[in-house]
């Protein structure tokens, strides 16, 4: 499939799903308005067209008379030629006494139950399979005497002009609705056209972009709704950036620890190769077993820097509640003999009580122990290293002092953000700076920070650990 067909299937498909969310609410819409509509329009023309039928209801009452002892009812027949012209089919009455001793018009009307005195009720019924709508009115024979005989008057019509009527009124609303709906997708489909017009060309500016270029995207003329989502994948590249910049650095610099050694090794095995004197062979691979330990040593270090930020933002190293005065501890004691085989001493001053961080044991243990090798490899020896742990309402803070020359400050401001190549660092020591790396990448893992800074009371360097109390 070509990438326009694919650009079109992908069309479609947004199509269709929008189709699926809009077309339901739509119709829904829809269909509540018809009802109400129709609700509307029932409620309306039976109102106006019980208006005439009360209006025949009080005229028969009105033309009632006991004056003779009897019942009489003087139809108004000029009213009721004219209500049958307006309903426009048959109308019919009935005047009966609740005593059954008066009948008078059609007496077969179906009855209207439960009438009270005074009232006008309205209701539908059948007569001879006609439809028909009946008014009725109820109340006392002789007023004088409202617990006397009551008299009912009904009035009734056939439904059909009512219902032409109504019939006539729902299909102009249907009408009217339907084309209210249909300028409404029409609208919804153009609007959302327009809308993702910005955002095909933004999928295209993408699409046609190298795999390597993680340029933050332009979002100014895109709609204010994106623009947020667009800086997010800006922030996101920007972060991917910093990665393969971090890495890319990472393989020269790695390639150059390892190539530079093993250059030196194989230059010591070819002079040993040709040597004859063993004493000379001797010192050679005596010498090549120190460069091969600092290989092994590099290599390692390498390998834990590489892991380390690899699992910046993963769960690789899960975090759990640890008590930091222990975690120091437990670190000094494992660095405990290479302090003695450089006569040194390392003092440690605790709070007192359990400070607790979330961290990752391994990457905590990482940090502190490159921080603390560091000062063992480029203090004088027989000095003191001086680590204090305190901590603030928020933060729990380890300084770790060592009394060597410290650092110049363009180191101090590079330090843990690249190795240095052999670059000469304290105490006329060289240092490939891994040890820093690895400290700076597995604290920010767990949430921490490294600050290092020369001592203001004397000569030596500080390291200090930042991390965030557990509550």
């Amino acid at each position: 499939m070509s990438e326009g067909a694919a650009h079109a299937q992908k069309g479609r498909r947004l199509a269709l799903t929008l189709a699926l969310w809009i077309l339901p609410a739509v119709m829904l819409t829809m269909g509540t308005s018809l009802w109400m509509s129709a609700t509307t329009i029932v409620e309306l023309s039976d109102s106006a067209y019980d208006r005439s039928l009360a209006g025949a209801v009080r005229a028969i009452d009105a033309n009632i008379s006991t004056e003779s002892g009897g019942v009489g009812v003087e139809l108004p027949y000029n009213l009721f030629s004219f209500f049958q012209l307006t309903a426009q089919g048959r109308v019919y009455f009935n005047v009966s006494t609740d005593d059954g001793l008066v009948q008078i018009g059609d007496v077969l009307l179906p009855p209207t139950l439960d009438l009270s005195p005074g009232e006008i009720r309205f209701h539908d019924g059948e007569y001879f399979g006609e439809t028909i709508r009946i008014g009725a009115l109820r109340r006392p024979l002789d007023p004088t005497e409202p617990a006397g005989t009551s008299i009912t008057i009904q009035v009734a019509e056939t439904k059909s002009s009512r219902n032409a009527f109504q019939n006539t009124l729902i299909e102009r609303a249907i009408l009217r609705d339907v084309m209210v709906v249909a300028a409404l997708v029409g609208l919804l489909t153009l609007g959302v056209f327009m809308a993702l017009r910005p955002l095909r060309r933004l999928r295209d500016e993408i699409d046609r972009r190298a795999s390597d270029d993680l340029k933050p995207i332009a979002g100014q003329k895109l709609p204010a709704e994106v623009r947020p989502l667009v800086e997010a994948v800006n922030r996101l590249m920007n972060r991917r950036q910093e990665l393969a910049d971090l890495q890319r650095r990472f393989l020269d610099d790695a390639s150059h620890q390892l190539r530079t050694p093993m250059a030196v090794l194989r230059t010591q095995i070819d002079l040993a190769l040709h040597d004859r004197d063993v004493d000379t062979i001797h010192e050679t691979l005596r010498s090549s077993m120190d460069v091969l330990d600092r290989s092994t040593r590099t290599t390692t270090q390498l390998l834990t820097l590489a892991r380390t930020q690899a699992s910046e933002g993963t769960d690789i190293y899960p975090q759990h509640s640890l008590e930091f005065a222990e975690t120091v501890a437990e670190v000094i004691r494992g660095l405990w003999p290479k302090l003695r085989a450089r006569r040194m001493e390392c003092e440690f001053h605790d709070p007192g009580q359990p400070v607790w961080v979330r961290a990752n044991r391994a990457l905590l243990e990482e940090a502190v122990s490159n921080l603390l090798d560091n000062a063992i490899n480029y203090a004088p020896r027989a000095s003191v290293i001086d680590a204090r742990l305190t901590c603030t309402e928020d933060e729990a803070v380890l300084q770790i002092l060592d009394e060597g020359p410290g650092m110049a400050e363009g180191e101090l401001a590079n330090a843990g953000i690249r190795f240095r190549r052999g670059s000469a660092a304290r105490n006329g020591r060289t240092g490939s700076g891994l040890g820093l790396a690895i400290a700076q990448t597995a604290l920010r893992a767990c949430g921490g920070t490294i600050k290092l800074a020369n001592r203001e009371d004397r000569s030596g360097l500080s390291a200090t650990i930042r991390l965030p109390i557990e509550r």
